[in-house]
This record gives structure tokens, C-alpha cells and sequence, in this order.
């Protein structure tokens, strides 16, 4: 359907793929082959990790930009070299941020976990999970765009080109991985505040015209209904020359798998039964119901991923 047939983000399917959204957090660390192996065990077809580089240019599994929060060390990833980096654990206590009624969610697990190499989890399960891998955004090296390059370097070492996509939020990175590997399918992400900084003057222009309907009560109304408009457009992916995009499922209209799969496009969503955020950003309340997963199992997104893959994979089986 979309040019790669071997790879399962990418192909025509009567249902979306589900995917473990840094592995199976309610079970393990985020980013860690525990997580992973236990996606494996438990069936789950598709996996989404992040990739960020140590002062040496080692692509590692690594979510944040500072390793506080998992680690109690107060650095960030990209001022220790892997081998100091490879000395230190994840708690066995750990932070998730805030839920959806804004309350602190703490997640306990059994045992302290390392932190992996992008190049050992690939060996160790690229040939039995399809993968997301997202290039993160790096305050203290935001410029450079080499984890694009290098983390394509590593897939192509595994073999691994279609089993995978690689996304991110700067689209630099993505041109980096693309030109180091054009087989690469790569894509755009899309966060619902993104315009948000732009609100005040957008909400009060006239209302654009609506399209996302179950998601349309919204306080930055302007702000969600253009990012929409844009997403539906596929402009994003024509400049970028892509053919993925990752988009927060408060995003997705009734249209927008339709427009995309017309433009030869694979759209997947994030993050159905989150945990908590991170970030602090507000969780949508719909995130975690039923209602939600069978919209847009009948919109037909090509992938939803998940805090619970193991719940999900229920409900879209």
C-alpha cells in the first residue's frame, strides 16, 4: 500500500497494530530489554523505543534528555560517555508524572534495570517485533542532527529497514536518517500543543471551520482545529518527503486516515491507556476509554500505541 510491503506499520491491515509504547511499562522500566522481551512474551506485534546519543555518539534506549528522574543522577544523557553511562540503573521506584485527574503516579517494579545500547535491543528483537523508533529532541544538542544519522547506521547494521520506522518531532533529524538511509520510512510526529503558544492571538480569529468532532471541546479550540487542517493536508510529509506520521489521537478527525491513506501516508496515534505524563501536560480524558480505541480502530489508523499493549491488544483483536 505505502511502497514498503515487508514492513507492518506500513502495510494494508484490517485492524491497527498495536504497539508497547516503551515496552510494557506496567510491568518494567520504560526503554529497557525487560520491557521489551516481556512485548515479545506476551504477544505484543510492535514496539515504540527513543534513541538519544552519549558524549561518544553511542545511540542508547534513553526517554528523557537528563537522567534524574530514572536514575537519581543529576546529568544528562548526552554529557556521559556509554561507558559511564552503562554503569547506572533505573529505580526500582519511578516518577511518571501526573495522571489524568492531575494526581502523582509513582510506578514500583521488582528490580533496577540497565540502560541498553539501540544496537543490542535491534539484535535482540527487531526480528520478532516491528519497531517505532523516535529520534528525541535534545535541548543541549539541538543543532546537531547526528543521532539521525547514527541511528540509522545501527539499523541498517541489524538489517532491520523493514521492520521499522523512524519518527521524531524535528524534522532535521528525520532528513538526517533519510539521507543516510533512503530506505528508511521516516515521519513527522504531531503533539496537540504544539500551537499552542500561539492560541491567544488564534482564538481570536473567527472559528476554523471544525473536522475533528469527538475531540472538538477544547479550550485552545483555533489552535487544534488548524493543527488538524494540517495534518489532514499531508504537507508536512510532501516537504519532508515522507510517508509516516505519528499523531496524538485528539488529533485525529474523522477524515484524516482517509485523506492520508489517499496521499499514500501510514498515520499512527499516541498514547492510548497512558500511565501519566511525564511532561506535566494534561492527559485527554478520553485516553482511556473503550469509546476511543473503537474510533479510531474504525477510522482505520495503521497503529495505536500504549502504556497497557497487553489491555489494548484485547480490545482491537
Amino acid at each position: 500500500m505505502f511502497g514498503f510491503p515487508k514492513n507492518p506499520f506500513l502495510t494494508t491491515k484490517d485492524r491497527p497494530v498495536v504497539v508497547g509504547h516503551r515496552g510494557v511499562v506496567r510491568l518494567h522500566q520504560e526503554n529497557t530489554l525487560a520491557g521489551f522481551r516481556r512485548a515479545v512474551a506476551l504477544g505484543i506485534p510492535a514496539i515504540e523505543l527513543d534513541v538519544r546519543l552519549t558524549a561518544d555518539n553511542q545511540a542508547v534506549v534513553f526517554h528523557d534528555m537528563d537522567l534524574h528522574r530514572l536514575t537519581g543522577t543529576p546529568r544528562n544523557v548526552s554529557d556521559l560517555t556509554w561507558d559511564q553511562l552503562s554503569r547506572l540503573r533505573l529505580r526500582r521506584d519511578v516518577r511518571m508524572g501526573i495522571d489524568a485527574t492531575g494526581s502523582a503516579v509513582v510506578m514500583h517494579y521488582d528490580r533496577e534495570e540497565r540502560i541498553p545500547l539501540f544496537a543490542e535491543v535491534l539484535a535482540e528483537v527487531a526480528h520478532k517485533v516491528a519497531i517505532n523508533v523516535e529520534l528525541k529532541l535534545d535541548l543541549p544538542r539541538w543543532w546537531p542532527v547526528d543521532v539521525g544519522e547514527v541511528a540509522a547506521r545501527v539499523i541498517a547494521d541489524a538489517g532491520a529497514e523493514d521492520r521499522v520506522i523512524v519518527t521524531s518531532f524535528d524534522p532535521r533529524k528525520l532528513r538526517a536518517a533519510g539521507r543516510q538511509q533512503p530506505a528508511l520510512a521516516c515521519g513527522f510526529c504531531f503533539d496537540d500543543t504544539m500551537l499552542n503558544f500561539a492560541s491567544a492571538l488564534l482564538d481570536r480569529l473567527p472559528p476554523v471551520p471544525a473536522r475533528l468532532g469527538f475531540h472538538d471541546r477544547h479550550p485552545h479550540h483555533n489552535a487544534r482545529r488548524l493543527l488538524n487542517r494540517i495534518l489532514d493536508s499531508g504537507i508536512i510529509g510532501r516537504f519532508l518527503r515522507t510517508r509516516v506520521i505519528g499523531a496524538e489521537h485528539t488529533l485525529v478527525g474523522a477524515d484524516t486516515v482517509t485523506r492520508l491513506h489517499r496521499l499514500g501516508i501510514a498515520i499512527g496515534t499516541h498514547t492510548l491507556f497512558p500511565i501519566g505524563s511525564s511532561t506535566g501536560k494534561p492527559i485527554a480524558a478520553s485516553a482511556s476509554t473503550k469509546a476511543e480505541i473503537e474510533r479510531l480502530v474504525a477510522l482505520g489508523v495503521d497503529w495505536i500505541e500504549s502504556d497497557d499493549p497487553e489491555r489494548l491488544l484485547a480490545l482491537v483483536a
